[in-house]
């Protein structure tokens, strides 16, 4: 069967095909629980994000309008305005582009946020991001060994040595000249 046969069908049609059982008791459950909430939206590139509604309790939709995302009740048709805080700057972060990943930029500084991540998480991303631009190394100490290799081919017999090799992204442990 093609897909726009599929499309077709009706969100009934489906529930009951899924459910994939001939106890009439069941399948009007099914029925009414169809006719009594609301069709979810289109999926887009963001894919189908929910959370509650603060009037009615049902289940409100991330769209996107011209003024940016908002949260649109289905059952009793509430719009309110998604917006994320910095909990840093604590100003309200800019949306994303239509059509572009959920991601939240501060104006102020260069934290990130997904839809309903808390502050823990919004600070946790940034933490992970001054270590990966630190190379991993910001305040470490690290000490080791390493080979120094020299002599070849033109200037000898190869030899190795040893030795001791500390770097610090300190600049109180090693001060700079």
């Amino acid at each position: 069967m093609n897909e726009f046969v599929d499309e077709a069908r009706s969100r009934v049609a489906h529930l009951l095909r899924m459910a994939n059982t001939t106890d009439d008791e069941v399948r009007a459950r099914l029925i009414a629980y169809a006719d009594a909430t609301p069709e979810p939206p289109v999926m887009d590139r963001a894919g189908i994000v929910t959370t509650g509604c603060a009037r009615c309790r049902g289940t409100a939709w991330r769209r996107q309008d011209r003024d940016g995302p908002v949260w649109v009740c289905g059952s009793c048709g509430h719009v309110e305005g998604v917006t994320v805080e910095c909990p840093h700057c604590a100003v309200d972060m800019e949306p994303p582009l239509p059509g572009a990943p959920d991601l939240w930029c501060c104006p102020e500084c260069p934290r990130t946020a997904a839809t309903g991540e808390g502050p823990r998480e919004i600070e946790e991303r940034e933490r992970e991001r001054q270590r990966r631009r630190n190379g991993g190394l910001l305040g470490r100490t690290v000490v080791g060994t390493g080979v120094i290799r020299s002599g070849g081919p033109e200037g000898g017999p190869p030899s190795q040595r040893r030795c001791e090799v500390s770097f610090s992204s300190r600049s109180d442990v090693f001060p700079s000249a």
